[in-house]
């Protein structure tokens, strides 16, 4: 048995995002307590390796260009400032100043072509990084093309590599970035943790303290809903709307439009369905798609968020089992969103109090979980064969059986949050499968099981009895009796009835199956770190990225990775300049 020491459960507590309690260090406290924080990320730690060369496919071909107008150029180690003087340095400048990004120039360079005819172009790491200075700054194409040109604009054209008087215009910039392919955008989050693991920063197994040495490493899964950005159209369009209906004649086009003739069979309707302004499809106008629904961002859909878990959203029973009345239910609460939901993987770093992420994507507001989640996994596993994933935190969203099925086959632990089922608030049925709503195992007489500890090797949780009945009541009110007949109350004070919990229940289900005790004090402090991941939320709009600056699901899922690929820089440059002793940002 692992040495992971669990305390008896008592009550259920909602296992959201934990407050920070009053005696718990803040983030940066428990950085700056860490023995290992300054001889890690100071800038004396890290000078024998910079500046940090960003990883590339070394089978990539040579750039097609021969020359540019722009000459990027790796950062000269000795030219930095000292910390001291690092007041004026952004932490992602900070950040631009450590690495060598020269490397990305073959992966950025097949948006090229091998003519020699037309305009010279600029060096496309060159333009990578006014990209990410344009999401940096929250700046409009226009606006970024003006401040590199500009006299303020003078550190930046350093850093980037422009001369005087020969700066991108903002057409170049856009055409820039919606030409560079999305599959090298999506590879800069990834390729940016090869960079940190190479250079020994990244974790390679589990950072939570007396977790054992060879569980692997804590991942998170985050999300956000973003509102398209185009607003005026229809929001209840389903794929159905985007499909191309049969012409009509011309003798049902005109009967359609005569005084009480049916008009052609179209599309279902689902704003109508909802009793919202709809469209019958039956103008010329709906053939390609229906004229109601989104031209400029097809893939967008439209979502109720309720703002509040599954679990609160069952309906409560008649009664609980201390017979005491059923608690009045929550009002209806939530929003509406038209638009896409961002879903990304983020490496948590309890040493630091730290999540970089891994990979990150955007999806329809509307896309059901279940059918992204084990194709996300994967490709987690394809882009880190090498790194192994001890433990991965989700909110019940997840919380599905073919969600937990995959981690599971990670060999990690499941700290997914519970997804509710009416039966968990009915004690016979609780009773009839052997575990209450909380996934806690019951004895055959109804008693809570206690946990005693997890087998590491074995994947299992054990749960004993204790004679539970001997010390309190099955249910509130009750006398304390214990049950005539049972075989394990002798002899008195033994472990009594066990159950072992791997995989599933007995009875198959998995929805409610844990390594650690749902609510118990372990779990609360485990899942509370998904606080690290959630900072991402308010990253993510703090940089603009609320509602979606573009039209289309490619453009956007390129603001969103460019958007995670600056928040990793951001880290990086936060977390030298503590460890150097450098003034705040």
């Amino acid at each position: 048995m692992s040495a992971l020491v669990l305390a008896p459960f008592t009550a259920v507590v909602p296992a959201g995002a934990r407050p920070l309690a009053p005696s718990e260090p803040s983030a940066g406290q428990k950085r700056a307590q860490h023995p290992r924080f300054v001889s890690t990320w100071s800038l004396g730690a890290l000078a024998p390796q910079l500046p940090l060369g960003f990883p590339v496919d070394p089978a990539l071909p040579p750039s097609p260009k021969t020359r540019y107008r722009s000459a990027y150029r790796p950062p000269d180690p000795t030219t930095m400032p000292a910390p001291a003087r690092w007041a004026e340095l952004s932490d992602f400048e900070l950040a631009v100043a450590l690495i060598d990004f020269s490397p990305l120039e073959r992966a950025l360079a097949t948006m090229y072509t091998p003519s020699r005819k037309g305009q010279v172009p600029f060096h496309p790491v060159s333009l990578l990084l006014s990209v990410c200075l344009r999401r940096e700054l929250q700046l409009t194409w226009p606006a970024l093309a003006r401040l590199l040109a500009s006299e303020h604009g003078a550190t930046w054209c350093a850093h980037f590599g422009f001369t005087d008087g020969c700066t991108p215009s903002a057409s170049g910039l856009r055409y820039f970035f919606q030409r560079v392919g999305p599959e090298v955008v999506e590879t800069l989050c990834p390729r940016f943790i090869t960079l940190l693991r190479t250079a020994g920063l990244c974790p390679e197994r589990s950072t939570y303290p007396e977790d054992p040495p060879e569980r692997g490493v804590t991942v998170s899964q985050d999300g956000m809903l973003h509102p398209a950005r185009h607003r005026h159209c229809c929001h209840w369009a389903t794929d159905a709307c985007f499909q191309p209906l049969s012409a009509p004649s011309a003798a049902t086009a005109v009967a359609g439009t005569d005084a009480g003739a049916a008009p052609p069979v179209g599309r279902p309707c689902r704003a109508r369905a909802h009793h919202q302004p709809g469209c019958d499809c039956a103008s010329v106008d709906c053939q390609a798609q229906c004229r109601r629904a989104s031209r400029l961002d097809p893939a967008a859909r439209f979502i109720h968020y309720a703002g509040r878990s599954p679990k609160e959203a069952v309906p409560p029973a008649a009664a609980d089992p201390a017979g005491m009345p059923p608690s009045r239910p929550r009002p209806a609460v939530g929003t509406n969103v038209f638009g896409y939901r961002d879903v990304a993987e983020r490496l948590l770093d309890d040493r630091f109090a730290v999540a970089w992420t891994l990979r990150s994507g955007l999806y329809p507001a509307s896309t059901d979980e279940r059918s992204t989640f084990r194709p996300r996994v994967q490709a987690l596993r394809t882009t880190f064969p090498d790194l192994p994933i001890g433990e991965w935190l989700d909110d019940a969203g997840v919380g599905f059986g073919d969600c937990l099925d995959a981690i599971w086959e990670l060999g990690a632990l499941r700290m997914v949050d519970i997804r509710a089922d009416p039966a968990d608030q009915d004690p016979a049925a609780c009773l009839r499968r052997g575990y209450d709503g909380q996934g806690r195992p019951l004895c055959p007489h109804g008693y809570r099981l206690r946990a005693n500890g997890y087998d590491g090797e074995r994947r299992r949780a054990k749960y004993i009895c204790a004679q539970a009945c001997r010390r309190e009541p099955l249910r509130q009110g009750a006398p304390i009796q214990p049950v005539l007949g049972c075989p394990y109350l002798e002899p008195a004070g033994g472990s009594g009835y066990t159950v072992n919990l791997g995989r599933a229940f007995p009875d198959g289900s998995n929805r409610l199956a844990r390594e650690i005790p749902y609510g118990s004090p372990a779990w609360q402090a485990r899942y509370g770190r998904r606080n690290l991941s959630e900072s991402r939320n308010g990253q993510l709009e703090g940089l603009g990225l609320k509602r979606m600056p573009s039209y289309g699901n490619e453009r956007n899922t390129k603001e969103v990775q460019v958007g995670d690929f600056v928040f990793n820089l951001r880290t990086l440059g936060r977390l030298v300049r503590k460890a150097s002793g450098g003034p705040p940002s």
